[in-house]
């Protein structure tokens, strides 16, 4: 969100300081009064929504006293409107689901409700969780969420069958830069001109800045300087990240790379599992989907590749965090239920085992249960050694927006790398200093 958005955001929020209390809220008769209804505003569809489902079911049976109303709530970093005019007509849900980025804007814009006191009333803190999916939820030494999930980003992933295919040892995967190009170049069919199957593609597994985040990361670059607050997303290694992933853009022509992902289908027809793409970056809750639509996918998963200069076993966390919007009824309910699914072993677990995301929560007993399952286990040795989470600051979305953009002009020739990368951090950083600013 930029600067002018931002700034609505403020004022929107700022209007429903002047908004009378009385008669605006919900659920306020007195029969309702005696059972409090939460309703909580979430993300998920498909089998994940399935999964929430059947958790939040576990809390309602052994909490009778409250009723959770679920309500699926469109997304995205960059804004929320109807999230943001909820909040300033004083009608927000008690429960929103915020992305990882979202939780410091959304926090110092005044949409959600701090909670330092709270988790220190709990004897929550800071070394219950994996370092970043605490970080993410901070800022200005106030925590505005709790995370639910911690995506480790990402397991890097091979077809075996197509491994086995091309003379490939099935069971080693690409160790580095060199290794994964080479068999990238065996695994590349063309027929008649045309690309049948792609052996990667760098810069299309969600989206152009979460590639860029991964890889610069695996090639050793910064892209925030937390201390100075200061952009560095066109750090010499960042550039040499996206020269890297340019150069599959030309060597298998980007033109043809755009025709075979038309064909790309969700679900059962996802190209890893059809033969079209044979090395990818999967997010953990991949793994729930290939067992319901490719049960018979013969694949592995490991570390990210470097180049040797770089990160070894480099990866990120994001995932969903759960927060209580600014002015909620029945926040103390709405503090126990997320406190629940975020915090209590019991809750971690059951999340985990319905929706085969992992929790935050370093302690949750999920961990034991999945340590030696295919799959899982590698996903969670990712998640241990996860060193970074996107740059916790206020115009992170402006950011991922920029990140994109450069993305796309580097991969289809319209700037150089270095210049992509050098005007997205011009324009950050702008919108970063007009914020911390006060403007």
């Amino acid at each position: 969100m930029g600067a002018t958005a931002g700034r609505a955001v403020a004022l929107l929020l700022g209007l429903a300081l002047l908004v009378p209390a009385g008669g605006c809220w919900r659920h306020g008769s007195t029969a309702e009064a005696s059972r409090p209804v939460l309703r909580v505003w979430h993300v998920w569809g498909g089998t994940m929504a399935e999964g929430f489902t059947r958790a939040v079911e576990a809390y309602q049976a052994t909490h009778p006293q409250v009723k959770i109303e679920l309500v699926f709530a469109a997304n995205d970093l960059a804004t929320n409107q109807k999230f943001f005019t909820a909040v300033a007509a004083k009608t927000p849900p008690e429960v929103i689901f915020v992305d990882g980025p979202q939780v410091c804007p959304w926090g110092e814009w005044g949409a959600l409700e701090p909670l330092g006191r709270r988790c220190a009333k709990a004897g929550i803190k800071e070394g219950d969780y994996y370092a970043p999916c605490w970080r993410q939820n901070l800022w200005e030494d106030e925590v505005y969420a709790l995370t639910f999930c911690a995506d480790p980003n990402f397991g890097f992933v091979w077809n075996k069958a197509d491994f086995r295919r091309v003379g490939l040892d099935p069971d080693r995967p690409p160790a580095n830069i060199a290794e994964l190009d080479a068999a990238a170049r065996r695994l590349t069919r063309t027929e008649q001109g045309e690309l049948t199957c792609i052996g990667l593609i760098p810069w299309s597994q969600y989206g152009g800045a979460n590639s860029i985040f991964t890889w610069g990361w695996a090639f050793g670059g910064s892209f925030y300087d937390d201390q100075k607050r200061r952009i560095t997303c066109d750090d010499p290694k960042i550039v040499q990240a996206l020269q890297w992933m340019c150069s599959y853009a030309q060597q298998y022509d980007v033109t043809k790379v755009t025709s075979l992902q038309q064909g790309f289908g969700t679900q059962e027809s996802n190209p890893f599992y059809v033969g079209k793409l044979s090395m990818m970056c999967l997010h953990i809750g991949g793994i729930a989907e290939i067992e319901r639509y490719a049960p018979d996918l013969e694949y592995g998963v490991t570390f990210i590749p470097a180049p040797p200069e770089g990160e070894q076993h480099s990866s990120w966390v994001g995932g969903w965090c759960m927060a209580i919007p600014r002015g909620a009824l029945h926040q103390d309910e709405a503090w126990d239920f997320i406190q629940w699914l975020c915090h209590s072993p019991e809750g971690t677990a059951i999340a985990g085992r319905e929706t085969g995301l992992f929790p935050g929560l370093k302690a949750s007993p999920y961990f034991a249960e999945v340590r030696g399952k295919p799959y899982y286990g590698a996903f969670l040795r990712i998640l241990e050694e996860c060193r970074h989470q996107r740059p916790v600051m206020p115009v992170q979305a402006f950011y991922m927006r920029a990140l994109d953009r450069a993305v796309d002009q580097a991969v289809y020739g319209t700037k150089t790398p270095a210049e992509a990368l050098r005007e997205a951090r011009i324009a950050t950083q702008g919108e970063l200093d007009l914020v911390l600013a006060g403007d």
